[in-house]
């Protein structure tokens, strides 16, 4: 019997999702708020929007960052003549009203204010690409939307309106060359902002004396005018003057003369004083304003993206950049020191009574763990970079401690051999990854009374480092431990506190896992809910703690009894800690609850058969002399018990079912000997769901491949599809055995990314312990010689590592032997034998995809340029492309061609310089830039803004449009205020309400969300993550339903260009794309070109289905219009021949398509009759022309005039021959003597799809559907 979906289960879930959705239209059902701002000095009036459950400081900061009020940094909100308090909320002002006014009242500054005053005034000037000094890499958080359209936004055209191809970014375009890394990053970038000043400074006058304190001084600033004039400032209680300081003399009172000047705000202050930098702060405003808000806004709720291939802005001189502590946190820098620990416990505390509550506590909880993870990945930088000194400096380096910024550090080595029997340090750097994934699994639980450490595993040089919040009195001496639940010295002694092990019941419920008992080294018995290793502490704040979580999943026992150990050639695998994944034992007890669903309906079924067939025999032996009225009694029970309910699943009760799992199975763990059978058990149920990874889920997996639900386009992609689904990364050589087993062709670039992505996978291994321990001198040469021998053998066979002399290991690699290292890891870590010189070609064939997978797992930035790598390359360097911001047709032909000739001396020179620094290896250490921290965290989840938006989705695909709208929108509405505007969650929000808009045919809107998901991708997920990429695909089609097809165009190639460096040609999607750039430009009548696409197109789809397939006949039935509309007829008809026989072969010839074909391949056939014949009666018209011209060549001038009557009436006797031609085959179904225009409206008009732009809408539908399952 198949499985089935409960019925209880799914009427529960209703009824909840009702609830939910009643709780969540409610909170979202307030009006939002019109506030007019007065503003001082008569400086007018602003409108700001706002929500009544907004704090005042929001409402402040909304016009802190407003370009007509930004020059207003330090001043209060005030109603009614009364200043509101900054952090109540708006609804809460007595009296205010959605359309009232408030007053904003200049405040007096104080050194924290002025601080701020003059950071936001360096923000300003910085424009959108500000330097982070702070960000621990080059570039976080780019976005190129604005770059690649040009800053332009293009006219909605009616496309039919064009008769001719107009000029697009394709009409240059090389299909057949690889896409460039230098043009990684898109011409046009804007990085510089508009200058003000030469300079804004600190002076050296700072800080004010004590005397000078008293009457209002704060600070003094030293500021170079662009006229080259200098400006002694200072900052007072009041606002800011310009004083009579000199380098050389120091007087702080206002000047008296004609540079005298005073205001509240420095900007204005400024502007009064350079009238230069009036005039351009103006124009900086304008620059800022031409980007879209997500661009320019700070990412703070998430972890920047930092791309792997950069081209770095030139370092600028900036006096004032080495006092940004001092601004941002004062003298003391009191301001940076935050106890961790309280905050992310008291934030856990905030009450969650309604809606509200809790969507500020998520809001409050995100903030303080984004914050946390920030200061922790700095503090880890400072502990690998030897900056901070270690608590047991007398210990070994392995067991090093450390405390910084009130933050717990250790490394993720075995220091004290606690994992010295389940593989050493191997075994240590695993626990600590899946210490992260319990300590993030217990906050989804989020029981209350349980707390967690706030924690983050940080990667850098080669050296794990665990960061954790510190537990209060975790450091003092006490008599008695303050472990009260579990192990506490790893076996001798065990505890349990009868609280705390009523609190973990709560949670281990929601786990699903078993209460089980241990026995400890005095042989005593003692109940635990969580693993044996895991420890509870109570702190001095008197809070209960879980600490160790690695083992809050049992044990991959198949694994680690099938493939651990050494067996034919394959070594024995390097630690035993070989755990299954949350997600898993979710996906194995659904599994079990079906089958437990199933199995009790069957026996209510069963019994209630048996019972009606028990009161069918007793009613047969009853006496025929029952009374009249007993026998009407019992016809009328009869139809009672027939009116229960027919389906049996529906009695079910699924709170009845048990399944549970022992998270110590398998484990060394002594259990008394009154627990066997009950361990017995345990063990079984553990080993039912490491089966059920092994035989149903991969294969699930793989068929999901093969019908393409899933399909991967990097490495980074295939793991998330393995880990959604609860799949190790252990299971990679499995799963590219199993592809190729299958044989299919829809599996085989599945094969291929599975090995690919083992090969990065040890490369990744090699680099980290190639670069542990090195001097930070050597780094970037150890990654750079590396990559020659992975990348660069065919240029250079030998590289030698520059700085090889000093004698260092990774000198030693050579292509060879990094080849062989890569094997063995690749047996060792993956139980997998890759191909013999697999390594060799994948470093042919995809070495830009290769790179940049290494780079990403790496955490390596190398510079955006052209590497050489091999001796042909240098001579066969492909013409740069076309720029993605090239001016649309409508721009001044003047300026085209200028910036034309800049692209071509630009590029000329780049060559030029190219080849006269020849390398002697593809790769040298001034390529490698930087090296990242590789970052996990245990984020928060907002479980209301998730509930909000699978209850839309769950009312759209119930057809419900109206209701799963206004979910969506207040599930965005959570989203924003929970996570922020940048925050992946987020732009899936963005994403999935764009494409409902789109259907909705309300395009304005659509774009709109689109835009803002491609920016939030882009900056939080990467420039060329494969969402951003879809995402800009979907732009593309939304651009060009809008009418604006040139800059739809934009998007696809900058989409299509990426797609080239993640994983080069021949993609199964990427047909998809290339048939929409094919249909848009067929739009635009560019025919020669969009048959290019089509053609690729049908090729990629031959690739990944084989030369039969309906998919392909489908391409073949659209090429045959494309060269149709081109003129070309011949080829039309032999495209269209192929189609119809291959529909007719695959799905016979009654199949609309067939007789469509049929239908199709008769005109076409007709038409080229004709446009042959039609080619022959032109020339014999011209040939005869040119007889009678050569006849009266001779002439005299008199008789010219009536030759060419004679040639006129040829010509015309001709034309009506053809016309009569064309009549009779226009007769015949022949469409040849139809205009351009009437043969393209031919074409669209054909129902079903039929036609080219018929195809655009399937593909557009296609590439929407695959980027919302993405």
């Amino acid at each position: 019997m198949t499985d089935q979906q409960p019925e209880q289960p799914v009427a529960d879930t209703a009824v909840d999702t009702e609830q939910e959705s009643q709780v969540i239209e409610e909170a979202g059902a307030e009006e939002f708020y019109q506030i007019t701002v007065n503003l001082p000095n008569k400086g007018g009036k602003v409108q700001v929007i706002a929500s009544p459950r907004e704090a005042i400081q929001d409402v402040r900061q909304s016009i802190v960052e407003s370009t007509e009020t930004c020059i207003h940094s330090c001043f209060s909100l005030a109603f009614n003549g009364v200043k509101l308090n900054d952090f109540m909320e708006l609804g809460d002002v007595e009296g205010i009203t959605p359309d009232s006014e408030l007053d904003l009242v200049l405040n007096n500054y104080t050194e924290r204010e002025a601080r701020i005053h003059v950071n936001r005034l360096r923000d300003l000037l910085a424009g959108p690409a500000k330097l982070n000094v702070n960000a621990v890499g080059i570039d976080p958080a780019m976005s190129f939307l604005s770059t690649v359209s040009g800053h332009v936004e293009e006219i909605p055209v009616d496309n039919s309106t064009y008769e001719t191809a107009p000029t697009t970014v394709f009409s240059k375009f090389d299909v057949n060359a690889s896409a460039a890394l230098s043009d990684f990053v898109p011409k046009g970038l804007e990085r510089t902002p508009v200058q003000c000043v030469k300079s804004i400074a600190l002076s050296g006058w700072n800080p004010p004396p004590h005397h000078l304190r008293l009457r209002g001084d704060l600070m003094y600033l030293i500021v170079t005018t662009l006229e080259g004039e200098t400006v002694q400032i200072t900052s007072t209680a009041t606002g800011f003057h310009v004083n009579k300081s000199t380098s050389n003399h120091f007087d702080p009172t206002p000047r008296q003369d004609s540079k005298a000047a005073s205001d509240h705000s420095l900007i204005v202050l400024l502007e009064k004083v350079s009238p230069m930098f009036a005039t351009n702060f103006k124009k900086l405003q304008e620059f800022i304003t031409r980007h879209h808000m997500l661009e320019v806004l700070p990412v703070t709720t998430a972890q920047p993206a930092y791309p792997w291939a950069i081209q770095p802005a030139p370092h600028t001189f900036d006096p004032t950049r080495p006092s940004e502590a001092y601004l941002n946190y004062g003298t003391d820098s009191v301001d940076s020191l935050r106890d961790w620990n309280d905050e992310l416990q008291s934030h856990r505390e905030l009450p969650r009574t309604n809606l509200q509550e809790r969507v500020m506590r998520d809001r409050f909880l995100n903030k303080i763990n984004a914050d946390f993870a920030d200061a922790a990945v700095r503090g880890a930088m400072d502990v690998v970079n030897g900056n901070v000194v270690a608590l047991n400096p007398l210990e070994p380096e392995e067991s090093h401690m450390y405390v910084y910024n009130n933050i717990f550090f250790s490394k993720g080595f075995d220091g004290r051999n606690t994992f010295e029997k389940l593989g050493g340090d191997d075994a240590a750097h695993v626990a600590t990854g899946k210490d992260l994934e319990g300590v993030r699994t217990l906050n989804g639980v989020d029981v209350e009374g349980l707390y967690t450490l706030g924690t983050v595993v940080v990667d850098y040089k080669g050296i794990r480092v665990v960061a954790q919040s510190i537990v209060p009195g975790i450091f003092r001496q006490q008599e008695e431990s303050s472990i009260v639940y579990g192990s506490v010295d790893n076996g001798p002694q065990v505890k349990s506190d009868e609280k705390f092990h009523e609190i973990l019941g709560q949670a281990a419920k929601a786990l699903h896992i078993a209460e089980h008992a241990v026995e400890d080294g005095e042989g005593k018995s003692t109940n635990l809910w969580t693993s044996f290793d895991t420890k509870g502490l109570m702190g001095a704040d008197g809070r209960r703690y879980l600490l160790d979580l690695y083992r809050l999943n049992p044990v991959d026992v198949e694994f680690l009894e099938n493939d651990i150990a050494a067996k034919d050639n394959i070594p024995e695998y390097p630690h035993k800690l070989t755990l299954m994944r949350p997600e898993l034992m979710l996906l194995f007890w659904e599994h079990k609850l079906r089958a437990w669903v199933q199995e009790r309906a069957l026996e209510i079924q069963k019994r209630a058969e048996e019972k009606k067939a028990l009161e069918g025999d007793k009613e047969t032996k009853e006496t025929k002399e029952a009374t009249a009225e007993s026998s009407e009694e019992k016809k009328e029970e009869e139809p009672k018990e027939e009116a229960a309910p027919s389906n049996p699943e529906d009695d079910v009760n699924i709170l009845d079912f048990d399944l549970s799992f022992n998270v110590d199975a398998f484990t060394s763990v002594k259990t008394p000997a009154d627990g066997a059978d009950a361990k017995t058990q345990q063990e079984q149920t553990v080993r039912e769901a490491s089966k059920f990874l092994r035989e149903n889920v991969i294969n699930v997996l793989l068929q999901d491949f093969t019908a393409y639900v899933v399909s991967p386009i990097d490495g980074g992609s295939l793991t998330k599809a393995m880990h959604r689904r609860g799949i190790n990364m252990r299971y990679l050589g499995r799963i590219a055995n199993l592809a190729k087993e299958s044989k299919g062709l829809a599996l085989v670039h599945i094969h291929y990314l599975a090995m690919q992505e083992m090969v990065v996978r040890s490369v990744k291994r090699i680099i980290r312990k190639a670069v542990r321990g090195l001097p930070t001198t050597h780094i970037a040469d150890c990654i750079s010689h590396i990559l020659n021998c992975l990348l660069g053998h065919e240029l250079n066979a030998n590289p030698i590592a520059t700085l090889a002399q000093d004698g260092y290991a990774y000198a030693l690699f050579t292509p060879e032997s990094l080849r062989d290292a890569i094997q063995s890891e690749v047996l060792l870590r993956y139980r997998f034998e890759l191909p013999e010189n697999f390594v060799k070609n994948i470093a042919k064939e995809k070495k830009v995809p290769l790179l940049r997978d290494v780079c990403l797992r790496a955490g390596i930035q190398v510079e955006a340029r052209d590497y050489i790598f091999s001796p042909l390359s240098e001579s066969t360097t492909p013409e740069p492309t076309v720029a993605a911001t090239a001016e649309p047709v409508a721009a001044s032909g003047k300026k085209a061609a200028k910036q034309d000739k800049a692209d071509k001396n630009h590029d000329k020179q780049s060559r030029k310089i190219a080849k006269s620094k020849k390398r002697a290896t593809t790769f040298e250490p001034s390529d490698i830039l930087t090296l990242l921290p590789l970052v996990k965290q245990a984020s928060t989840r907002s479980t209301y803004a998730d509930e909000a938006f699978e209850a839309g989705k769950t009312s759209l695909a119930q057809g419900h449009r109206q209701l799963g709208l206004e979910l969506l929108l207040e599930s965005l509405a959570l989203h924003e205020q929970t996570y922020g505007f940048l925050h992946p969650e987020t732009a899936r929000c963005y994403q999935a309400l764009a494409m409902i808009y789109y259907h909705a045919d309300d395009k304005e809107v659509a774009l709109d969300f689109q835009r803002k998901a491609v920016i939030v991708s882009e900056r939080t997920q990467g420039v060329d993550s494969p969402e951003a990429l879809h995402n800009y695909l979907n732009l593309g089609l939304f651009e060009h339903a809008s009418g604006r097809t040139l800059t739809a165009l934009k998007y696809l190639k900058h989409a299509i260009q990426y797609w080239d460096l993640i994983y080069g040609k021949g993609h199964p999607d990427s047909s998809t794309a290339d048939n929409n750039v094919a249909v848009m430009l067929q739009s635009l009548r560019d025919f020669d070109t969009s048959c290019v696409f089509f053609e690729r197109a049908k090729a990629t789809q031959e690739l990944a289905h084989g030369k039969e397939h309906t998919n392909l006949a489908n391409c073949h039935h659209v090429l045959a219009k494309a060269y149709a509309l081109k003129g070309d007829f011949e080829t039309s008809v032999k495209e269209e021949q192929l189609a119809y026989d291959m529909y007719l072969k695959l799905v016979g010839a009654e199949d609309m398509r067939t007789k469509e074909a049929e239908v199709w391949l008769s005109e076409l056939k007709n038409t080229a009759e004709y446009t042959a014949n039609q080619a022959l009666y032109e020339k014999a018209a011209l040939e005869q022309q040119a007889q009678q011209l050569q006849q009266h060549q001779a002439s005299h001038k008199a008789t010219s005039l009536s030759a060419a009557a004679a040639a006129a009436a040829t010509k015309a006797a001709l034309a009506e021959a053809a016309i009569r031609a064309a009549n009779a085959d226009a007769q015949v179904g022949s469409k040849g003597h139809l205009s351009l225009n009437e043969l393209m409206d031919y074409i669209n008009s054909q129902p079903q799809g039929s036609s080219a732009g018929g195809k655009g809408k399937k593909s557009k539908a296609q590439a929407s559907k695959r980027v919302q399952k993405k």
